[in-house]
């Protein structure tokens, strides 16, 4: 019996060390998994196909995260409907709040080929040849020569010149989007729409925008909504971080996070 409850305590002790909470910024570099979604909030995941090394240790194959709101989880989503499976090579960075870790992605490639690329597919730019011409092309004997200084000009350089061709582009290579763009400097307030957190630009003098930023889950938002439940009045925040878009709404990875003081010379 104290065998047996040794396991299962040793089991569950692994398993919880399996799970801890990865620390924010860590970078997960090219690590391979499947892409799951969307669940009933909209919300989709990335589960480890292999172990990837962290600077935390290791993660273990099988441990699935949340993916946040990105242009590149967008392309992302547009890929997998056209692939085999989904596959991907990701880079991804890390973020923290609440103690739970979710995935900002940088980077994707697809593991899977297109739906349709079939293996005896025709290609519809290659016409079929007539039968003669079959014949004669499958005939064994001597093939058709073409002088040099004739097949030189038909390759566009003189005779003896090297002819230089580009590499060939990898098919199953990700399309190259616009990440987002770095906000620096801004004033705002932390408030909430629709139940979530927003970051609502506006400076002294009730100068407010009409643009708000979605605030993506990382361990300077939960401070930054720690700090301000301690506050009566709302608190004007000099903020950094990543904008970015999804599905035509805007977010903002926040890096930095600092209390600006009116001392008293403006409305709160």
């Amino acid at each position: 019996m104290m065998v047996v409850l040794l396991m299962v305590a040793t089991s569950v002790g692994a398993k919880q060390n399996d799970l801890k909470i990865l620390r924010e910024g860590t970078v997960l570099e090219s690590v391979d998994g499947d892409l799951i979604g969307p669940d009933a909030n909209d919300t989709w995941y990335f589960e480890l196909e292999k172990d990837a090394n962290s600077v935390d240790g290791k993660v273990s194959a099988g441990r699935r995260f949340e993916l946040l709101p990105s242009a590149l989880l967008e392309s992302l989503i547009a890929d997998v409907n056209d692939r085999l499976d989904p596959t991907y090579r990701l880079t991804v960075t890390v973020t923290r709040f609440k103690q739970q870790n979710f995935l900002f992605p940088s980077y994707f490639l697809p593991l899977s080929k297109l739906k349709t690329d079939e293996p005896n597919a025709v290609d519809p730019n290659e016409a079929e040849l007539p039968e003669e011409m079959q014949a004669a092309a499958n005939h064994s004997g001597a093939e058709l020569a073409i002088p040099p200084e004739v097949l030189a000009k038909l390759q566009g350089s003189r005779p003896g010149a090297a002819v230089r061709r580009e590499a060939p582009q990898d098919p199953n290579a990700a399309p190259r989007k616009r990440l987002g763009r770095v906000m620096v400097n801004r004033v705002g307030v932390i408030t909430a729409y629709q139940r979530r957190p927003v970051f609502l630009p506006y400076g002294f003098g009730w100068n407010v925008s009409e643009t708000y930023y979605g605030l993506l889950p990382c361990k300077t938002l939960e401070e930054v909504l720690n700090r301000q439940r301690s506050s009566v009045e709302p608190i004007r925040f000099n903020i950094a971080g990543l904008v970015t878009e999804f599905q035509g709404r805007k977010y903002l990875l926040l890096q930095r996070a600092i209390r600006v003081h009116s001392h008293g010379n403006f409305s709160p």
